[in-house]
């Protein structure tokens, strides 16, 4: 009986998008994902990344795709940094890992939406991360996607402070890097 609720449950955040134009189907984890914080954070994000899905064929492991609207669909978090800015580091919500936030600047309007698509086992496509803003960063230290360039681009970049869910107590000046 236990075994059927936990079942039930996953399959309830299981959360269907949309179906890729190759009729991959695609959906998110409305729990626990990168994306359920994005999506809170800025809603309207679940729609254009529906959108981006319909007009893509989704073939391979791990996708990533960018895409320009031709018009502003809302703020990217991702700043410069300059060495007089006031930075801090938190974990996000649903993160292990640190990231770093610039506290000077703030999220710059964008036309751009990425997002990240992993194909799962029993042929579905999970949308596993979505924003507003390029897709030309690193991943950040410390994630399994990280790169050899990570830390030499996330010490001159950094996220808006204020636009993005935080772990409370998370926070630091001290690089965690």
């Amino acid at each position: 009986m236990a075994l059927f609720c936990y079942h039930e449950r996953m399959k309830e955040r299981r959360i269907p998008l949309a179906t890729s134009k190759n009729s991959t189907s695609v959906w998110y984890d409305s729990a626990s994902s990168h994306v359920t914080t994005h999506i809170r954070d800025t809603p309207d994000l679940v729609h254009l990344a529906a959108e981006i899905v319909r007009q893509s064929d989704i073939i391979g492991p791990y996708l990533q795709f960018h895409v320009d609207f031709g018009r502003t669909v809302g703020t990217s978090d991702l700043v410069e940094t300059a060495p007089d800015d006031k930075i801090i580091y938190a974990k996000r919500k649903n993160r292990d890992c640190y990231t770093v936030f610039n506290k000077s600047k703030e999220a710059q309007p964008s036309s751009l939406v990425t997002v990240a698509l992993e194909m799962k086992a029993d042929g579905t496509c999970e949308l596993v991360s979505a924003w507003i803003g390029s897709s030309d960063s690193p991943s950040f230290p410390g994630t399994e996607r990280e790169t050899p360039d990570s830390k030499t681009y996330w010490s001159t970049h950094g996220l808006a402070w204020g636009n993005q869910e935080i772990q409370a107590g998370s926070e630091t000046k001290i690089c965690p890097w």
